[in-house]
């Protein structure tokens, strides 16, 4: 009986062992989400943009996500970063709440680089890191609720983008106060 129990539990054991490494080890994700690019205080979009996400997803043992890696926009007029930056990069630590950015400048034609932070906007995404919402900054690192510029993901048309954009924003808001 006794080593029936210990075999029962040996394979338990290596069971959540197996599905343990599997769960927690980072993921290749790569994703294309449809999206909108608008601006608040004008009516209809500016644009149906594709977002593109090409990193690691990682799983943890709170539920939570992170998410370590390149963001890319597809659309006319979407902004774009400067020619002279490295590419955007995302890191999602979980909390709702991240900033999209390039760390380093390109000095010159071999590619030397040098750190100079440039701020894309701030994402606000659900803990599934599913959907998200991106305040876009303008030229003086600045955004205004009055007029400011959003890309919203997965979006149809405007109206289903600000109703997830608001139900991000205050789910950030309703964590940050807890």
């Amino acid at each position: 009986m006794k080593r029936k129990i210990a075999i029962l539990l040996m394979m338990i054991s290596m069971f959540v062992s197996i599905f343990s490494i599997g769960y927690f080890t980072p993921k290749r994700y790569s994703e294309t989400v449809n999206g909108v690019y608008y601006q608040l205080g004008t009516e209809g979009i500016i644009e149906r943009i594709k977002v593109h996400l090409d990193g690691k997803l990682q799983n943890h043992i709170n539920g939570k996500k992170t998410f370590t890696g390149v963001i890319n926009f597809e659309g006319s007029k979407v902004p774009q970063i400067p020619k002279d930056r490295t590419e955007l990069k995302l890191h999602y630590d979980g909390h709702n709440f991240t900033t999209i950015f390039s760390g380093f400048r390109i000095i010159d034609d071999k590619g030397r680089i040098e750190p100079n932070i440039f701020t894309y906007g701030w994402v606000y995404t659900d803990d599934k890191f599913s959907e998200f919402t991106i305040k876009v900054m303008d030229d003086n690192d600045q955004w205004s609720p009055s007029n400011g510029y959003m890309i919203t993901a997965p979006a149809n048309d405007r109206q289903e983008a600000m109703n997830r954009s608001q139900e991000l924003i205050k789910e950030f808001e309703e964590e940050s106060r807890n």
